[in-house]
């Protein structure tokens, strides 16, 4: 297969599906890696990052040949430094490795179903631990270009080809397991033993929401909502709640649901339908220390802000004729060369002829203002 550039679709869906999603009492660990046809500038080949609770704590990639601390997660006591010594001797065997695996699975693969369209294989090892139960969950997942290609379960301990072309590498890995153990996955006691480290450390991080409520126009066949935008908070779980007249609104909320920003925080956007009485955005957060957030709508700053706009629109309109006025007279006032009335002709307007009294009459009307 070709090698080609990079593909900005795939790309924006793997870092987006780096965004793990935490419940109350488990904690989730996801080592993410991509690997490219080809590097490209500001792209390397091999690419890999590991989170845990949504928080991305190293990164490695194939051009600096080193992992390096993101998020101020850096060498500290013997359990940080026992995590940076195994995660940096898995990547000098990963390197090599994974690039080696992923030709032979682009050539399976592209032999039985050729395409014309460089393949991109995207590796997302991933487990969870529950506390109350100490339950983990492991599963890896290969796909290329999107497509599931490999899945590993941590409870058999064995690997499965999902595409038909690739049940030759499933057998070859399932009987390598103890030699590739690490390598290509994580075996559920090694994701015990990594979250068990990390998650002190996650847990001391926290980020205060910001929030905003705002009015959403309606159209002829949707009424009119208010808008609840909260941002900016780490870690993942938020309660988002709407009250009108004091009553709570949960079955008529409409939510984007939680999503990833640029950084570590997230994001969510909360609807409810505009209505009668108070309405109030309410937001309990682990950062805000039990007191939620009450973020009360004001229906009279809407329509200030609408009111403004009419008279600031009315002002730019008055000084926009203002110089236009001055720019006719100006050209009206110049000379340019020796000046003869033309004739007039039948039925038109000799300009010689108006009184000097005569003016024209401009008029500026505001919709709304009055005088």
């Amino acid at each position: 297969m070709a090698p080609g550039g990079a593909h900005p679709a795939l790309l924006s869906a793997w870092l987006l599906f780096l965004c793990s999603v935490v419940s109350a009492g488990v904690h989730r660990f996801t080592h993410s890696q991509i690997i490219s046809p080809r590097a490209a500038p500001g792209l390397p080949k091999r690419q890999s990052l590991l989170q845990v609770n949504g928080l991305a704590l190293s990164a490695y990639d194939s051009s600096s040949r080193r992992m390096m601390p993101r998020n101020g997660y850096m060498q500290g006591d013997q359990e940080t430094h026992q995590f940076w010594s195994i995660s940096s001797v898995r990547c000098m065997f990963w390197d090599p490795w994974v690039e080696t695996e992923y030709q032979a699975l682009v050539r399976v693969v592209n032999d039985s179903s050729p395409k014309g369209e460089p393949y991109y294989m995207q590796v997302v090892q991933s487990c969870e631990l529950d506390e109350a139960s100490g339950a983990v969950r492991a599963v890896t997942r290969y796909t290329l270009n999107g497509e599931d290609v490999l899945q590993y379960h941590g409870d058999q301990n064995r690997w499965f080809s999902v595409h038909p072309a690739a049940w030759r590498v499933a057998e070859r890995w399932n009987r390598e397991r103890e030699m590739l153990t690490g390598i290509n996955t994580h075996t559920p006691q090694q994701c015990g033993t990594f979250i068990r480290i990390t998650v002190p450390f996650t847990v001391q991080m926290t980020a205060q929401p910001t929030v905003h409520v705002s009015l959403v126009q309606g159209t002829p066949g949707r009424p009119r909502r208010l808008m609840c935008h909260v941002t900016g908070f780490y870690p993942h779980d938020i309660e988002v709640t709407w009250e009108r007249g004091g009553q709570g609104a949960l079955g008529e909320q409409m939510t984007s649901g939680i999503l990833p920003n640029g950084d570590p925080t997230f994001q969510i956007r909360v609807s409810i339908k505009l209505g009668l009485g108070e309405h109030v955005c309410v937001v309990r957060h682990v950062s805000l220390g039990g007191a939620p957030l009450r973020i009360t709508w004001d229906p009279q700053a809407t329509g200030q802000a609408r009111t403004l706009g009419v008279l600031a629109g009315c002002v730019l309109a008055a000084l926009g004729a203002t110089v236009l006025s001055w720019y006719l007279r100006g050209r009206s006032g110049r000379s340019e060369g020796p000046y003869r009335p033309a004739r007039a002709q039948p039925g038109t307007l000799d300009s010689s002829l108006a009184k000097p009294g005569d003016t024209l009459a401009m008029s500026l009307s505001c919709p709304g203002v009055t005088a």
